[in-house]
């Protein structure tokens, strides 16, 4: 039976890295409001919450200077609000999320695919800048290895409608 899957991915100059969610963190099913419309599918109170600490990115170091980014002790989750999916051809489709990282939002488009067998699985790639969230990447051995802006959120959820 699939699961749900979340990842992180960033780079430093001298190294990629990944930070796996533990799906564990996640309620274990949700009811959710939504309406149909046409091609697409209006959300009202649904959010995502991940807590920062279901994130391993491998290494003790690591996790310790993710938390230091993203300010979990004063913010300790993630918030993924579901907006609205609209439905394309070939099953693909596009969700409208608003992201809260560290007290910030921003809202993002992100083009998904939908695999419909044997639940509904949505599959998509959100690529953020970190300073959007007035985050500033650590540095590491004097300003040596430094962590780029860019990060790369892939999830894999799954959903009944």
């Amino acid at each position: 039976m699939p699961t749900t899957r979340l990842f992180i991915n960033g780079e430093a100059n001298v190294k990629k890295f990944s930070c796996v969610f533990n799906a564990h963190y996640l309620d274990k099913e949700r009811e959710v409001m939504y309406v149909l419309e046409n091609n697409s599918i209006r959300f009202k109170n649904a959010v995502l919450s991940l807590a920062n600490e279901g994130f391993d990115c491998g290494h003790s170091a690591i996790n310790k200077d993710f938390h230091k980014l993203l300010q979990t002790k004063e913010h300790p989750r993630i918030l993924i609000e579901l907006q609205k999916i609209t439905l394309l051809e070939d099953k693909k489709g596009r969700v409208e999320v608003i992201v809260s990282i560290a007290g910030k939002k921003k809202k993002y488009t992100i083009p998904i695919d939908i695999i419909a067998s044997p639940v509904d699985r949505y599959v998509g790639q959100l690529h953020l800048n970190i300073r959007d969230f007035n985050l500033d990447p650590p540095t590491k051995m004097f300003g040596l290895i430094v962590i780029k802006d860019e990060v790369e959120i892939t999830f894999d959820l799954l959903a009944r409608f």
